[in-house]
């Protein structure tokens, strides 16, 4: 296996770092209004941003006396009670009254120890003593966090962050639990796939930890080990990356970009072309979390298209994924729902990096397009949607889905909330042209819907893709067929969206819907005909009863119990998908457990 190019990122820190002690007007000023900016002590002042100042001012050699006094207020924000829980953890905000999201410990670290590497000749001596009390009382939050495997963006930290600590603060003992914490991970995903799967925020902080990890561990094994983890990454975001939107395709977990699908990903792509605008960033971090990947790996599978890529992420048979990619559409599916951030069906379309994705979202407080937050677990604002029951079966660009949701759990997330309605979206970008049966629709006037006509199938049309969307059930929360509305209330985030109201009020009861898609590219106004007839003339069936539901379109069946969360038949979809040797699988060659062998004792 080629090894993972450090390049010279060490050497570009201290060109940082020079060109800052020398008078750098950019980086000064820049500081300056960040110390500023903490001195204010906000009620959202964060811990992580004490340690992000710590870092880039030591680097610079910038006032170690303001460092200090950072440093001081980092020490106020640590629980030093050794019979708390949280003992060693951080408040996340200055205004909590105590740690509450215990990711805080592995977050300040992350930053703590690479001062603590790098720069503390740009801390005072008072500054140094600070930071080791920080480190040393932290590794304790580190070590009590508790964190699984499974998640996955916080057990690479917590792996980079004992490695990494434990080498360089004479601690062998971390040092050693880090190592065999990789080893879990490693051998968790060849059983399961990444957890946190095709995330457009948190694949970027997967590759912050596993670079550090790579570039800086003493440890030949475990820096092997590391390198092929980051290949395994680095080829699961090749397999799924839509050039022509500069994004990941596919259904996808943690994505807090509902319209237009990007996060911290972007960060690690656009030094290497993938994303357009300029790379330029002050922070240091950023050139500590960079290391470019081998190029053909980027490129593997560029010649591929059309492709799909099968991929498991969890235990359960049904926790795959299945992404068709074309050159001008990606239509991707999950066989269950992750989380309230996630986007268990979308549809790409070649208009460009802001063109809005086409995904399904349940919803309870009427925010289809992920806009207006809310306070979550620890105190975080984030726009969380329902996590219904959920389950589909996808061959090629075909998907029939079904998605179930019952207000007897009113979870979001890690909080409990009330939901003060229930709707289903399918938002869609804009610019599609949309058709009931044979008659292209007028799209409402701003504000405004239509009542979508029941019985007809329901077509889109961008550029020479065609999509077919045919409701193969919908019932409110008092078991009444639910209607379908095409509603024009997002102008300002460039969207539409199909809503079927499954309940105006608080619901009660049970809010199902169903349907089939079908996507193909390279139609012309000539074959967009033959495109409707095809489409309309797949066998599609439902057959409703008080705990089992029947699906099927052509030769793709779902059997669940909703009720019970139970997936009894889940058929016609893709072979690989439904292997329980599918870890990565594109176009039906497994690549996932090729890459991982060499890491894996048992298959040695």
């Amino acid at each position: 296996m080629r090894t993972f190019s450090v390049f010279v990122l060490s050497l570009m820190a201290l060109a940082f770092a020079a060109s800052a002690a020398e008078g750098d007007a950019e980086v000064s000023a820049w500081l300056e209004k960040w110390y500023k900016g903490i001195k204010e002590l906000k009620p959202n002042l964060g811990c992580r941003d004490l340690f992000g100042f710590a870092l880039n001012a030591a680097a610079a050699k910038w006032h170690p006396e303001r460092i200090d006094e950072v440093l001081d207020l980092a020490t106020q924000m640590q629980d030093r009670e050794p019979k708390n829980r949280t003992y060693g953890n951080f408040k996340w905000y200055w205004k909590d009254k105590g740690p509450d999201d215990l990711n805080a410990a592995e977050f300040c670290m992350q930053q703590g120890i690479l001062i603590w590497m790098f720069h503390k000749d740009g801390l005072s001596a008072a500054g140094r003593e600070k930071l080791d009390e920080l480190i040393r009382f932290g590794m304790e939050g580190v070590k009590r966090r508790g964190v699984k495997p499974g998640y996955t963006n916080i057990f690479l930290m917590h792996v980079q962050n004992l490695i990494l600590i434990g080498e360089n603060t004479e601690r062998p003992d971390v040092a050693k639990e880090g190592y065999a914490a990789l080893d879990e991970w490693l051998n968790y995903t060849w059983k399961n796939g990444i957890h946190e799967y095709v995330t457009t925020t948190y694949y970027g902080t997967d590759l912050d930890c596993l670079n550090l990890t790579a570039k800086f561990t003493k440890n030949e094994q475990a820096k092997a080990k590391v390198q092929t983890a980051l290949r395994y990454l680095w080829t699961d975001i090749a397999a799924n990356w839509f050039a022509p939107c500069e994004r990941l395709g596919g259904a996808h977990s943690r994505d807090y970009d509902y319209l237009t699908g990007h996060g911290m990903l972007d960060v690690h792509l656009r030094p290497l072309g993938l994303v357009s605008g300029s790379a330029k960033d002050n922070n240091v971090f950023r050139t500590y979390a960079y290391l470019a990947p081998p190029a053909e790996l980027l490129t593997q599978f560029a010649k591929e298209l059309p492709r799909t890529i099968c991929q498991r992420w969890g235990d359960k048979a049904w926790e795959t994924s299945v992404h068709y990619m074309g050159k001008k559409m990606a239509v991707g599916s999950a066989g269950a729902c992750y989380c309230p951030e996630d986007k268990s069906f979308t549809i790409n379309f070649a208009g460009g990096p802001k063109m809005v994705v086409m995904n399904f979202v349940m919803d309870g407080r009427g925010d289809p397009y992920g806009v207006n937050k809310a306070v979550t677990g620890g105190g975080h604002m984030k726009s969380h949607h329902l996590t219904p029951f959920l389950t589909s079966v996808q061959r090629g660009a075909d998907v029939l889905l079904i998605a179930s949701d019952n207000t007897a759990k009113k979870k979001s997330g890690n909080i409990d909330v009330e939901f003060d309605k229930m709707l289903a979206h399918l938002v869609l970008p804009a610019e599609l042209k949309v058709w009931f049966g044979e008659e292209l629709a007028t799209k409402p006037a701003e504000g405004k819907e239509t009542l979508v006509p029941t019985g007809k199938p329901i077509f889109l049309q961008f550029e020479d893709v065609a999509v077919g969307l045919r409701p193969v059930m919908a019932t409110d929360c008092s078991g009444k067929e639910a209607p379908l509305h095409w509603i024009n209330d997002g102008v300002k985030q460039n969207a539409t969206r199909l809503t079927w109201v499954l309940s105006e009020k608080a619901p009660e009861g049970r809010g199902t819907v169903a349907f089939f898609v079908r996507a193909a590219e390279g139609i012309t106004d000539e074959s967009f005909g033959a495109f409707r007839k095809s489409f309309g003339e797949v066998p599609v069936h439902a057959k409703p009863g008080a705990d089992i539901l029947e699906l099927s379109a052509g030769t793709m069946q779902l059997v669940v119990n909703p009720t019970k969360s139970e997936r009894k038949v889940r058929d016609g979809g893709e072979a690989a998908a439904s292997s329980p040797e599918c870890l990565l699988n594109v176009n039906g060659k497994e690549v996932g457990r090729e890459i991982l062998k060499s890491v894996i004792p048992s298959v040695k």
